[in-house]
C-alpha cells in the first residue's frame, strides 16, 4: 500500500495600490522562450486595452457629483476588496480596492442608494444625497453569510437559483478567497472542496491533473467530470499522448496536458462543483461524473481598473527512490538521475544541468458605463523545468463584454485565445528516452551506465504546441419581471501539434525519424432556458422552468510519419525517404430537453421536481432516448420561529439520474481497411450493438449545513449512493463470426457511496489580524455488484471494488530460499478510499498574510512494476532485498 502526501505553502503580500501585486514561492517551475505568437498575443491585448479604456472614459455631460467611501466587514473592521459597489437605479458602480477604498463619478445630483454586494457577505445600503460638484462619503459595513443561502448558484439549476432552494450539495470556490495564487487552474481545485479528488501523474512541465469527483461510477468509460466555462461546454478530459509507428501503446516521450490549464487562473471569479447524478440530471448524458463551471470575471461600472501582477518561483526535486542507497551505491538515491536534473537556486534537490526558475505577469483592466461594462486581461507564463529539457511558454489573452442595449435586455460576449509552447525530455517508458536508460544503468539499452553515453538521448527533440480558442454569448431577456429568457452560443475549439525528431545519427535511431501529429476538438454549445415565476398562495411560490441543449463534439487527427533522411539539418517529414499518414475523425452530438418546477413554501421550505429527455448520435439505432428524472428538498430550519439566535441549520436532500454515453463507433459495426497484396481490402472490427444505450448513474444524498458561534465555525456533512446500471462492459465475442474483438454491452452493475466533511473555523477576526483554518474530509467506497455474463478477470471481479490483481505473489520475500507464490492475490482498489486536505491563513498588520494548504489520500494501492526482477535489471528499488546489492544476489 502506497499513501500520499502533497503539500503547497505560499506567502503573500497586500500593496496599498489598488492593484495589489502578490507574490507566492511555489513547487511549480520552468522558463521559456518569446516567440512571434506571444508578440501577436501582446500587441493584441494591448489593442484591446486601449479600446476598452476608450469606452470607459466616456463621460455624460451633466451636473453631477462623487461618491467616495470604505467596504469593511462587519466582524473584524478590517477592508473588503473586489467588493461590488453599486448606486442603485442607475448603472454606476466599481468595485474596491486592496484597502477597501472606492470612488464613483458622475453620480446625477439627488437622493440615491448605495448598495455594496460580494459573495459570502450580505448586501449593505445606505442612502445618501449628492448635491452637483460635491463629494459624499460613505462607510459599509458587510456581515459575513456563513452559509450563502441567498447565493446565486448557476450551475445544476434551470436558470439560476438560491442555495437555499437547491436540494443536493454544491461546492463554490471564490477565487479572491483563495490566499494563495495558483499558477495553475486545476490548482485551484486541488484541496478546495470534500468529494474532489485531484491527480498529476508526472512532474514534467505541461503535466496535466486528472480531477475525479466522489471516485469511480464506471469501468470502462471516462471518470471525469465535464466542464463548462460561461456556460460553454469545452474539452475535459486530457489531451492525447503522442507516439511514432516505432513507439506505439501509449510509450510516447510527451506529456498528457489538461485543457483546463489553458486557461489563465487570474481570469477566473469564481468555480461552481456539482458531484453526483442527483445533482447533474439537467445537464442528461455525460455527466454522470459530475460537472464543473467556471466562471470568469466581468465589467464593472465605473473608471478603468488596473491589475498588474507578478509572480517569481522555483522548484526542486523531492529524493526519490530508497532511501539510504547512498550508503550502497552512490548517486543511487535520485535512482541515478542526480547529474540529469536541474536544481533550484537555493541549494535545494540535487541537480547538476542548471537552475529552475517560473515566472508569471498578468495584467488587466475592468470598467465601463452604464450600458457597456468590460474586463480585459492578458497575461505570460514562462518556466523551466526539473528535467534537462522541459521548457514552457504561455500565453493567453481575454475580452468579456456586457451590453445593456434595453432595460429587459443584456447582451453577454466572452472571448478568449491562448498559444502554449512546450519542449519535454525524452522520459517515461521510452527505451531510447533518458530515464529508462538511466534508471537501469548499465543493464539498459546501450549496455552502459556512462555519463558521455546516455546524454547522447537529449537530442531527441520533442516540442508541442496547443491552441485554444473559445468564444460565446449569452442573451437574457425578461419582458416580465416574473419571466425571464436566457440563451447560449458557445464555440470552443483546442489544438495540440506535436513535434517528435529524432535526427540522423540519432543515438539509438541512427537513420531518423520524424513525427508530426495534429490533434483538433472542436465543441459547439446551444443552451435556452425559461424560467416563469408566479405566486400560488400569499405563502406559496412556484418556478416552473423549461429549456433544451444540444451539444456537438468533433475530433480530427492528422499524422504524418518520415523515417531514413538523407542527413537534412532541419529535416520535414517530406524530406524522409519513407513515409506514413495516418487520419482520424468523428463526431457525436447529444441533445435533449427538460421540464422543472420549484415549489417554495414560506422561503423555507423547498421542493423540486424536473426531468430531462436525451437522445445521443452515439446511442444504437434502436435504443430510442433515455429519460433522466430528478426530485430534490431543502428545509431552512435557522428560519423557523423555535431556532432563536442559535447560527445557522438547512437540511437537505436529493435523488436523481444521469449518464454517460458510450463511445463514438461502439455500436456501429466497422471494418478495418488495409493492403493484401497491393490491393484494397478490408476486414471485421467491430461488431456492432444496435441496443447499445448509456449507462445510467442513480444517485441519493442527504445532508446538512450549519454555523454557529456568530459564524466562526461552519460545518458541512453530506451522505451519498450511486448505482451505475447498465454499465457498459467489454463482451468477447465468439471468434467464428469473424469479429474478434470485445463489443461493448449494457450488462453490469456498480456501487458507489461515501461520506463528505467540511469544517472552515476562524478563530480570530480583528481588524489587524486574523486566522482561518479548512479542513475537509472524504470517505468513499465502491463495489462492482454485477458483471452480467462478462467472467472475472484480473482487474474486476463481482463483490470486489476495482482494484490491482497479480497472477502470481511472493509469499515469503523476506527468506533467502526458493520463493512461494500465491496465485491470483487480491490488493485493493485503486482510487482513494480516505481523502483529507487542510488549509489555513494567517492575516498580519500592513496586508500581510502567511498561507499553506496540504492533502493526503490513502486507503488505495498503486502497482510498482517489478521489472527489475523479471528483466533481471539491477535497481535501487530492490537493493533492501538484495544480499549483495552490486551483483544482484
Amino acid at each position: 500500500m502506497r499513501d500520499f502526501f502533497t503539500y503547497q505553502v505560499g506567502f503573500s503580500c497586500q500593496e496599498e495600490e489598488s492593484m495589489a501585486q502578490q507574490r507566492s514561492i511555489r513547487a511549480e517551475g520552468p522558463t521559456g522562450v518569446g516567440r512571434w505568437r506571444g508578440r501577436a498575443a501582446g500587441l493584441a491585448s494591448l489593442f484591446l486595452f486601449a479600446f476598452a479604456l476608450v469606452v470607459g472614459n466616456e463621460v455624460q455631460a451633466q451636473e453631477t457629483g462623487q461618491i467616495t467611501g470604505q467596504v469593511t466587514a462587519a466582524e473584524t473592521m478590517g477592508p473588503l476588496a473586489q467588493v461590488q459597489v453599486l448606486v442603485a437605479g442607475t448603472g454606476l458602480g466599481t468595485l474596491t480596492n486592496a484597502e477597501g477604498n472606492f470612488t464613483i463619478e458622475n453620480v446625477p445630483a439627488g437622493t440615491h442608494e448605495i448598495r455594496a454586494e460580494r459573495i459570502g457577505y450580505g448586501t449593505a445600503t445606505e442612502e445618501v444625497t449628492v448635491g452637483a460638484g460635491e463629494t459624499v462619503t460613505v462607510e459599509l459595513s458587510m456581515a459575513r453569510e456563513a452559509l450563502g443561502l441567498d447565493a446565486v448558484v448557476v450551475t445544476g439549476t434551470a436558470g439560476a437559483a438560491r442555495r437555499r432552494e437547491i436540494g443536493n450539495t454544491i461546492s463554490q470556490i471564490n477565487v479572491d478567497d483563495i490566499a494563495d495564487r495558483p499558477l495553475q487552474t486545476t490548482d485551484i481545485l486541488a484541496a478546495a472542496a470534500p468529494g474532489v479528488e485531484v491527480s498529476r501523474a508526472g512532474g514534467e512541465v505541461g503535466q496535466g491533473s486528472r480531477i475525479q469527483l466522489r471516485g469511480q461510477n464506471s469501468l470502462s468509460m471516462s471518470n471525469q467530470p465535464i466542464i463548462y466555462i460561461d456556460g460553454i461546454r469545452m474539452m475535459s478530459g486530457a489531451l492525447p499522448m503522442t507516439a511514432s509507428p516505432d513507439y506505439r501503446a501509449g510509450r510516447g516521450a510527451n506529456v498528457t496536458s489538461s485543457p483546463l490549464d489553458q486557461l489563465n487562473p487570474n481570469d477566473i471569479d469564481r468555480i461552481e462543483i456539482i458531484k453526483g447524478s442527483a445533482a447533474t440530471t439537467l445537464y442528461g448524458t455525460e455527466a454522470s461524473a459530475g460537472v464543473i463551471q467556471v466562471f470568469t470575471k466581468s465589467g464593472a461600472s465605473g473608471a478603468p481598473e488596473w491589475t498588474v501582477e507578478t509572480q517569481q518561483g522555483t522548484a526542486w526535486s523531492r529524493e526519490f527512490g530508497v532511501s539510504g542507497s547512498e550508503q550502497i551505491e552512490p548517486g543511487a538515491n535520485y535512482n541515478y538521475m542526480g547529474p540529469y536534473m536541474r536544481s533550484d537556486p537555493f541549494g535545494f534537490g540535487e541537480g547538476d544541468w542548471g537552475t529552475v526558475w517560473n515566472q508569471h505577469y498578468s495584467a488587466s483592466v475592468r470598467g465601463g458605463g452604464e450600458d457597456l461594462q468590460y474586463f480585459v486581461s492578458g497575461s505570460l507564463e514562462d518556466q523551466t523545468g526539473v528535467m534537462p529539457l522541459d521548457r514552457s511558454e504561455r500565453w493567453a489573452v481575454r475580452g468579456n463584454f456586457t451590453f445593456t442595449p434595453l432595460d429587459d435586455l443584456q447582451l453577454q460576449w466572452n472571448t478568449s485565445w491562448s498559444n502554449n509552447w512546450m519542449r519535454n525530455t525524452p522520459t517515461g517508458n521510452n527505451a531510447q528516452g533518458l530515464t529508462l536508460n538511466v534508471f537501469r544503468q548499465e543493464r539498459n539499452y546501450f549496455g552502459t551506465g556512462d555519463f558521455d553515453q546516455i546524454i547522447q538521448v537529449l537530442d531527441w527533440d520533442i516540442q508541442q504546441e496547443i491552441e485554444r480558442f473559445a468564444t460565446g454569448g449569452t442573451m437574457t431577456y425578461t419582458p416580465l419581471a416574473s419571466l425571464t429568457n436566457r440563451l447560449t452560443v458557445g464555440y470552443d475549439f483546442i489544438q495540440q501539434e506535436a513535434r517528435n525528431l529524432r535526427p540522423f545519427g540519432f543515438v539509438a535511431f541512427p537513420q531518423g525519424g520524424l513525427l508530426n501529429n495534429t490533434y483538433q476538438e472542436r465543441l459547439i454549445t446551444v443552451d435556452y432556458v425559461g424560467t416563469y415565476n408566479f405566486d400560488i398562495t400569499s405563502d406559496i411560490s412556484s418556478a416552473f422552468s423549461w429549456g433544451g441543449q444540444a451539444v456537438g463534439e468533433e475530433q480530427r487527427t492528422v499524422e504524418a510519419w518520415g523515417e531514413d533522411f538523407p542527413g537534412a539539418t532541419h529535416p520535414t517529414v517530406n524530406s524522409a525517404a519513407n513515409t506514413l499518414g495516418f487520419e482520424e475523425r468523428e463526431q457525436v452530438w447529444t441533445a435533449g430537453f427538460f421540464l422543472q418546477n420549484v415549489l417554495d413554501f414560506h422561503d423555507r421550505y423547498f421542493f423540486t421536481i424536473g426531468t430531462r429527455v436525451d437522445g445521443n448520435s452515439a446511442f444504437g439505432t434502436d435504443f430510442g432516448l433515455q429519460v433522466y428524472p430528478k426530485f430534490s428538498g431543502s428545509w431552512v430550519v435557522s428560519d423557523e420561529d423555535f431556532w432563536g439566535d442559535w447560527g445557522q441549520m438547512r437540511l437537505r436532500g436529493a435523488w436523481g439520474q444521469s449518464g454517460r454515453a458510450p463511445g463514438t463507433f461502439d455500436a456501429v459495426r466497422t471494418w478495418n481497411p488495409l493492403s493484401i497484396a497491393g490491393e484494397p481490402a478490408f476486414v471485421p472490427q467491430n461488431v456492432g450493438n444496435p441496443d447499445l444505450g448509456p449507462e445510467v448513474s442513480t444517485e441519493w444524498e442527504v445532508g446538512f449545513e450549519t454555523s454557529w458561534m456568530q459564524d466562526r465555525i461552519q460545518s458541512e456533512v453530506t451522505y451519498f449512493h450511486q448505482t451505475t446500471s447498465d454499465a457498459l462492459l467489454n463482451m468477447p465475442q465468439i471468434a467464428s463470426m469473424g469479429f474478434t474483438s470485445s463489443q461493448q454491452m449494457n450488462i453490469g452493475e456498480l456501487q458507489n457511496e461515501g461520506l463528505e466533511v467540511g469544517l472552515q473555523a476562524s478563530p480570530v477576526q480583528t481588524p489587524d489580524w486574523g486566522w482561518d483554518v479548512g479542513l475537509n474530509l472524504t470517505w468513499q467506497k465502491n463495489e462492482i455488484t454485477d458483471l452480467g455474463d462478462l467472467p472475472s478477470t484480473n482487474t474486476i471481479d463481482e463483490g470486489l471494488p476495482i482494484r490491482p490483481m497479480v497472477t502470481w505473489l511472493v509469499t515469503n520475500p523476506d527468506e533467502i530460499a526458493q520463493p512461494e507464490f500465491e496465485a491470483n492475490h487480491f490488493y485493493g482498489p485503486t482510487h482513494p478510499t480516505r481523502i483529507f486536505s487542510g488549509n489555513t491563513t494567517l492575516r498580519l498588520p500592513g496586508g500581510v498574510s502567511l498561507s499553506a494548504r496540504g492533502e493526503y489520500q490513502g486507503g488505495h494501492y498503486v502497482s510498482s512494476g517489478v521489472f527489475s526482477i523479471g528483466r533481471s535489471v539491477r535497481s535501487p528499488l530492490c537493493f533492501p532485498h538484495y544480499v549483495d546489492p552490486l551483483n544482484d544476489i
